[in-house]
């Protein structure tokens, strides 16, 4: 009887089987961006990169084992074919082009996976271990001026040095020192907050306070100026603010009234301001204005 076996086609079930065990009846498809290997049990027969269709042969370079998952995607063209070409180079200790060339296919360089742009959940978090990056940083900072210091180098020498102002090293080194021991610092507040508890007579103490009440810069500065007697300056910051405050809501009123573009754009901006705040804390502070 004639064979309906295509020319020079090898057959070879001592090949399969020598595949199927050498991957461990695992999947030996490996991802082409994070270089893992899939691992997935895999217990049929490995996949012809060239189909036996199309004459390819039951040869170590023609054959990967794959899991149900990737056998279906490679049939369905959705892996690309060189991809699996250049997983058997690597497992067989050869080039691409050398596989390419035993199985008669033409080979080319696998398209790089498009990009995928970041979630909104990990750029969140990359922001915020930048930021806590950056406050222990300034506690790092303020002791190595210190040790610079206590080694002899005078501040305007620092300064030279390092192009840092005199204040800014003083600010530096003194709320270090104030809380050398990291024990008594509060990560989830910012360095900004230990450095206004730090003029204080008690900075453990407002420190300390500033994280049971969740307060903000400005409010931990009044709580400690309303507590050590000088409440006048906390009504003078407020004064100031509300100034500012008065100053640029007249600006914002005559730039409405004069209408156009920029009226429209100021408008629109303003209302995706208002639509991320609690409108009850605009009111009171409409009725406080007048």
């Amino acid at each position: 009887m004639q064979s309906l076996q295509k020319p020079g086609r090898i057959q070879s079930r001592e090949t399969i089987q020598q595949i199927r065990k050498e991957a461990e009846h695992r999947c030996q498809y490996e991802d082409p961006v994070t270089g893992e290997i899939c691992d997935h049990p895999a217990e049929g027969e490995p996949h012809h990169i060239k189909t036996r269709g199309a004459g390819g042969s039951d040869v170590r370079e023609n054959l990967i084992q794959l899991c149900g998952e990737h056998h279906r995607l490679a049939q369905d063209g959705k892996i690309d074919r060189n991809e699996l070409i250049r997983i058997v180079a690597k497992r067989e200790g050869k080039t691409s082009e050398e596989i390419a060339a035993i199985i008669q296919l033409p080979y080319r360089e696998p398209e790089p996976p498009a990009s995928q742009p970041p979630k909104l959940e990990d750029l969140i978090q990359a922001y915020i271990q930048v930021d806590e990056q950056e406050q222990e940083s300034r506690f790092v900072k303020g002791q190595l001026l210190d040790a610079m210091l206590a080694a002899g180098a005078t501040q305007k020498y620092l300064s030279q040095e390092l192009g840092v102002s005199p204040s800014q090293i003083r600010e530096l080194v003194h709320v270090y020192r104030t809380f050398s021991d990291p024990v008594s610092r509060v990560p989830t507040l910012s360095w900004y907050h230990h450095r206004v508890a730090a003029r204080s007579s008690d900075p453990a103490k407002f420190i300390a306070l500033a994280a049971d009440q969740s307060l903000s810069i400005r409010n931990l500065r009044k709580e400690i100026l309303v507590s050590e007697g000088s409440g006048h300056l906390a009504e003078q910051d407020e004064a100031e603010e509300r100034k500012k405050a008065e100053k640029c809501l007249t600006a914002v009123r005559e730039i409405l009234i004069a209408g156009g573009p920029v009226a429209e754009w100021l408008t629109q901006e303003l209302k995706n301001l208002l639509n991320g705040v609690d409108a009850s804390d605009f009111e009171k502070h409409f009725e406080r204005a007048g």
